[in-house]
Order: structure tokens, then sequence, then C-alpha cells
């Protein structure tokens, strides 16, 4: 077994940064994958209580601005005792949430199990413990190992949003949720216990470029005061407010949106699995890229492809072809995500040292504010107008502002 990129161990120990990769992978996956399946639900919602699509939309607006309002807290657990911890509280809350989901009634419910408690769980659980995880483990090529384990949240998708769509179509979507959330304690309190490890060693500060505010100052950024009142802080906090706005309104009323131009609901799933699958793919290749040709060139080029696929997908008002829904699953899926691991990296080589968790939490405030947005906004642009083509339109212009975001966000370089 080949040692990781920087990684102070070898021989038989260089299996360490592997088994925790991949536990990070598996509860990646099943943490989006939970998440992002709330557009399959959202139909079966839909059909059964006749809500309107823009309260019942809410409840996905309501999760991200929780889970942005937890990250600082989660970021300093996570500080203070360690991320496995935190993760082992997270599973718990999440299948637990999910179980829960199977009594929604009333949309008060739906805001508060859905809203709130799975919020919690998915906000322990994932991206700022296992960013906060990899930055320990290590500093060089940073980029390509947060993408190759954010990589497991396309993977979930792919899974997950059929599997639900299957099953719901079977057995009703009260049944989906109690197998899910069962699911997901038998699996995830396990994989955590056993494959979530910090590095006995911190990995050392690599060679060559140094970035960050302070460049050669190993706790650069190590404050959190110091951090806010850098122009790279406020750069990744836009950038994560608008990618969520370019991308939400999307992911949330797409499967509503074919569905309503004569798609079946089976096949929109499938769609939606493939559009996982390929942000596999997206993250992986995006985070090797951004090693190798720049952050912001990598996340600007994903913008592009997110920015590409909505126009396909918002084709289908004109043309109503199954193409279009493949070249939506090819191009938004390439770019889905893509921009976490970018940020992540960024951040954790801006602002190192002890207090990373809290100060990438504060930063994940921004995604939880676009987050929150983006499908209540959708929801009640359909209200309105009937159609989602503003909502889309609006989202494509997210992608572009969100692209210049990481250019202000791009330090200067020096050699040592």
């Amino acid at each position: 077994m080949p040692a990781m990129p920087n990684s102070p161990y070898s021989g038989r120990d260089a299996v360490l940064p592997w088994v925790v990769v991949g536990a990070l992978w598996v509860t990646l996956a099943i943490a989006s994958g939970l998440y992002f399946s709330f557009p399959i639900f959202f139909v079966a919602l839909l059909e059964e209580f006749a809500w309107s699509r823009g309260a019942t939309a809410a409840a996905f607006s309501i999760s991200s601005i929780v889970q942005g309002m937890l990250s600082p807290v989660v970021g300093m657990l996570v500080d203070r005792l360690g991320p496995r911890r935190v993760m082992l509280g997270g599973a718990c809350l999440l299948g637990g949430a999910c179980v829960l989901s199977s009594r929604i009634g009333s949309l008060w419910s739906l805001y508060m199990v859905t809203g709130v408690l799975a919020a919690a769980g998915v906000c322990a659980v994932s991206w700022i413990p296992s960013g906060a995880l990899i930055a320990r483990w290590f500093t060089e090529r940073r980029s390509s190992m947060m993408g190759l384990a954010f990589s497991g949240m396309g993977v979930g998708v792919l899974v997950i949003g059929p599997l639900s769509q299957w099953l719901i179509a079977g057995h009703g979507w009260r049944a989906t949720y109690v197998v899910l959330g069962l699911g997901t304690l038998v699996v995830l309190i396990p994989l955590i216990w056993l494959g979530v490890r910090e590095p006995l060693v911190m990995a050392a500060a690599g060679r060559g470029e140094v970035w960050g505010p302070n460049p050669g100052r190993a706790d650069a950024g190590g404050d959190v005061g110091d951090a806010l009142r850098t122009r790279a802080f406020w750069a990744l906090f836009f950038a994560y407010l608008c990618t969520p706005l370019a991308v939400f309104s999307v992911v949330t009323h797409q499967v509503a949106f074919a569905v309503d131009h004569g798609f079946p609901a089976l096949f929109v799933a499938g769609i939606f699995g493939l559009t996982g699958l390929l942000s596999t793919v997206g993250r992986i290749v995006f985070g090797i890229a951004a090693d190798w040709i720049g952050r912001a060139t990598s996340a600007t080029v994903s913008y592009g492809c997110t920015a590409v696929g909505t126009l396909c997908l918002l084709s289908l008002e004109v043309w109503p072809q199954a193409a279009a829904l493949y070249a939506y699953a090819l191009f938004f899926g390439l770019g889905f995500g893509a921009r976490g691991p970018i940020i992540t990296a960024m951040a954790s080589q801006f602002f190192p040292g002890r207090r990373f968790g809290v100060i990438y939490g504060i930063l994940s405030v921004g995604n939880g504010i676009g987050g929150g947005v983006a499908p209540w906004f959708g929801g009640v642009v359909h209200d309105l107008t009937g159609s989602y083509r503003v909502a889309f339109l609006v989202a494509v212009g997210f992608c572009a502002l969100g692209s210049a975001c990481f250019w202000l966000a791009r330090p200067g370089r020096r050699h040592l």
C-alpha cells in the first residue's frame, strides 16, 4: 500500500491514511445521499399533502440555514472534542431524524424533523469534521485529497436517490424513511468508530509555494479574529454563498420540473442518480486540476459546467427530449459539488492551526445562507409564475459571481 501524499507514515502504518479517507468517503456518501434525496421525497410529499411548492421546498431551505448556523458550533466542537466524537453524534442524530421523518403529517413537523434535526446530523457528520480531519493529515496536494474523499458524496446521490424512488414506488415514502434511517445507524456508527482516526503526528507544512495572508508563519490565520480581517476569508465566504445559489434552486426542483414536462418519476430519479455519479468524477477531476492548473481556474471551469447543465435542463421547456436530461446530467453533474473541496483546501492553507475547525465553520455560514434562500426562491417563483425559468436563469448568474469570488480569494505566491 503506497503512502499518502506528504504523509509521515510509512510501511504498515501507511494504510492508516487510506482507512481514514475511505471511512470519510463512505460517511460523506451516506450523509450527502440522504440530504440530496429530498427532491425525490419532495414529489411524494406534494402528491400526498398538496402543499404549495414554495412551502414544501422551504424545508430544504430551513435545513441549509440550520446547517449554516450550526457550522461554527460544529467547528468549535471539532477543535475541542475531535472529529470522531462529533461525527458519531451526528450519525446518531441523522439516522434518528430519518426514522422520525416517517411520522411527518404537517408542514411544521416537516420543518422540525427534516429542516432542523436531520440538518444538524448532516452538519455534524459531514464536510466540517471531514475537512478538518483531512487538513490534519495532509498539506501537499490537499485539493486532490479533498476531492477524493468528497467524491463519495456523488456516489451517495447516485445510489440513495434512485433507491429512494424505487422504495417509494413499492412501499411508500414513510417506509422508505424508516429503511434509510435504520440503515444509516447500522452502517455509520461502527464505520466512524473504527475508521475515523486522527494522525499521531500532524502533517508538516510542505515545501515550495506558501499560500495565505501571512506566508511563512506556521500558524498564519490560526486566530479567528485575524482570519475575519482578511480579504481571502470574505472572498471564500461569498464563494460559499454563491455556490448553493447557483445549484440548490435547480437541485431541489429538478425532479418536479422534469415530471411536469412528462417524464416518469423513476426515470428522472435515474437521471438524478447519474448526476451524482458524474459529480463523483467531477470532484476528483476538479480537485486534481486545482493542484495543477490553479484553484480559481478549476473552480471557474466547474461553474461553467454547472451553468451549461442548468441551461440544458431549462431547454425542456422548448425541447422536451431525454437527450436534454442526459446533457443536464453530464454538465451539471461534473460541476455539482466540485467547489466544496476546493474551498476547503484553500481555507485550510489560508488559515492553518488549531482554530481551523471554527474558522471553516464560520465560512460555512455562507453556504447555509445561500442554501436557505435558493430552494425556497425556486418554489416561490414557480408558485407565482407557473415556471422555473426565472429561478434557473438567476442560478446561472450566480455561477459567474461565484467564479469571481474565487479569483478575488486567490493570493499571491512566495517561494521558500
